[in-house]
């Protein structure tokens, strides 16, 4: 489990790196540094009050809608982190694996990283950031479309997801001073809690 989580998790993160690496280096390499153009710096919050409520908020709003799928759908196998079910505390190292390298890591990077600050810098952060928030919770969504769930619960999730990534990009952006690690945190914790809940069979799938 672990050296397969591990593969995964390489494996997405260089799919999810890859646009955002060569679109660098073709066209921002000579002007910034990479780690600053995708975000990964140390964040310095101007607001820490205002971060925490976002980040509060945020890290509900991506939670939500899974464990109400977690606790009232019947084929919770469609679930990314079902597969940690029953595992026990060897499943710990694998879920921080996966929590905060596979999904964390590598979709962060992509859409608050790459696509927030492209978007922004082009049409400004109010459009910039929505449009990013909106195809995050498309993907969000369209993940269960082929799954027979109910199309009312699918565009929940559509509009959970989004509104979660446009507070995450409101809080790199506005408060932590263009760093993606707020939204890095959130969404690992987010995925940490709702997998280490299955691991430990408070939720029985």
């Amino acid at each position: 489990m672990l050296i397969q989580t591990i593969i995964n998790s390489v494996v997405q993160l260089i799919l999810f790196s890859l646009i955002p690496l060569l679109w660098w280096f073709f066209s921002a390499r000579k002007k910034e540094h990479l780690l600053s153009w995708t975000g990964l710096t140390f964040p310095k919050f101007n607001n820490k009050s205002k971060a925490i409520i976002v980040l509060l908020l945020s890290f509900v709003l991506l939670l939500a809608p899974g464990l109400y799928l977690l606790f009232t759908f019947e084929d919770t196998y469609i679930l990314a982190n079902a597969r940690f079910a029953g595992l026990g505390f060897g499943g710990i190292i694998p879920i921080l694996v996966y929590a905060i390298i596979q999904t964390g890591l590598s979709e962060e990077i992509f859409f608050r990283g790459f696509m927030n600050k492209r978007l922004c810098n082009k049409f400004g952060f109010a459009i910039g950031n929505t449009i990013q928030a909106t195809l995050f919770g498309l993907l969000h969504g369209v993940m269960f479309l082929a799954a027979n769930i109910d199309i009312l619960l699918v565009v929940l999730i559509t509009i959970f997801s989004a509104t979660a990534a446009w507070l995450m990009g409101y809080m790199n952006e506005k408060i932590g001073n263009g760093s993606i690690v707020p939204s890095w945190i959130i969404h690992s914790l987010m995925n940490i809690v709702s997998s280490a809940l299955i691991l430990f069979g408070v939720i029985k799938i």
